[in-house]
């Protein structure tokens, strides 16, 4: 062997032995969380690097409810067959109603809790009054509740691993549901008696609660007697100009609670009567205007601040189920825009876009469908999913 060689072969280093800094400057270029598990499947020192960086969340999955998962920005697809016929989803977990029976399960994990059927539901023990707001007292809602034979659920979401909180819709209430895995009922509250609750999110310790324009934030402790929740506080926090009501050309109106960067976002997506008509083949309909707001949820001055930027480095996933702000510096033409999935709801709106996601670009108000579109699969409602591996 030259001399040459036995140089080159003596200073040839194992890819399994690369720098704990090398490691994280790949990571770092690494956006989508299938490329991060296989980084980390190569050898146990690359699993073990992979651990001791602190990444930005990686970029969400897309689920469809034919079990087909997309790990963005890839287009490449994967089959959970366990995962077909989901409602809605929560963060990481999928939520299943059949039947009234529910349950979540986490996909990756295969993790699965049970919750109390759908029909199974009492009042909740809470305050007559809200802090800064009137008197929900002298509503009987378990009375109301053995009346009413028409009970769905909107939304669920995962507070914590013992806590689940859920929107019921009961009759043409949209209320606050509560409940323990495994418990044997759902605790139903009567704030829906007043306004009809829009969306719910877990934030900073609290359920915050909104309606078409009212934000609560709600705290929930523990029965002494039961063990069960129980809700020790409601507080009016912002009270939204009458303006953001239903009414006044607005005919459609989407909301989802976002956290960002330590604070509370409200992402409103409204379609609203132009005063131009449109001729066609059938007739005379209405132009429609569509568009994003974003507010942020100023709790000192108890008011909503329009937001007309998230920063280049930040995009915005909202959906039915789950919404979240992700940071996409490594991937950067998605930065300062909001991606919607079709829900189930604005037929009107999904028929004229080829995909099932929507972009907002925040800059110029614009929507479009972006061509990466290639991982939405065949149009159909969808979810995001954000996984903690």
């Amino acid at each position: 062997m030259s001399l040459s060689k036995i140089v080159q072969a003596e200073n040839t280093v194992p890819w399994s032995d690369l720098p704990l800094e090398l490691t994280g400057l790949v990571l770092h270029c690494l956006p989508a969380d299938t490329d991060r598990l296989r980084f980390a499947a190569v050898c146990r020192n690359w699993h073990f690097s992979s651990m001791q960086h602190d990444l930005y969340p990686p970029l969400p999955w897309l689920a469809l409810p034919d079990g087909t998962f997309f790990s963005l920005p890839h287009s490449e697809s994967f089959q959970f067959s366990d995962s077909l016929g989901y409602h809605s989803s929560s963060e990481e977990w999928l939520f299943f109603l059949r039947e009234g029976t529910c349950s979540l399960m986490n996909p990756f994990s295969k993790v699965t809790l049970m919750l109390p059927n759908m029909l199974s539901v009492r009042s909740i023990n809470e305050p007559v009054e809200i802090i800064n707001g009137p008197v929900i007292g002298g509503f009987n809602m378990f009375a109301f509740l053995l009346m009413i034979s028409r009970i769905s659920i909107w939304k669920v979401i995962v507070c914590s691993p013992v806590l689940v909180a859920a929107i019921f819709v009961i009759g043409g209430i949209h209320t606050v549901a509560l409940c323990r895995p495994g418990a044997a009922s759902w605790l139903v509250s009567a704030l829906g008696n007043r306004w009809n609750i829009m969306e719910i999110m877990f934030y900073d310790g609290k359920l915050f609660v909104v309606t078409s324009r009212h934000l609560f934030s709600i705290d929930i402790g523990e029965d002494d007697d039961n063990g069960e929740p129980r809700v020790s506080r409601i507080e009016l926090v912002i009270e939204g100009p009458l303006s953001w009501a239903m009414g006044q050309k607005i005919i459609e109106l989407s909301l989802y609670l976002v956290e960002s960067c330590g604070v509370l976002l409200l992402v409103r997506r409204e379609a609203r009567y132009k005063e131009s008509y449109q001729s066609d083949a059938n007739g005379v309909r209405m132009v429609l205007d569509v568009n994003f707001l974003v507010f942020e949820a100023d709790i000192t001055s108890s008011q909503w601040v329009e937001v007309k930027s998230v920063g280049d480095d930040m995009a915005l996933f909202v959906s039915k189920g789950s919404s979240r702000a992700v940071c996409v510096s490594q991937y950067k033409p998605w930065g300062n825009h909001i991606f919607s999935l079709e829900d189930g709801t604005w037929d009107w709106f999904w028929k004229q876009m080829p995909w099932s996601c929507c972009v907002c670009d925040m800059r110029s108000g614009e929507f479009y469908s972006p061509p990466e579109a290639a991982w939405m699969g065949e149009k159909g409602t969808g979810t995001w999913l954000f996984p903690r591996f």
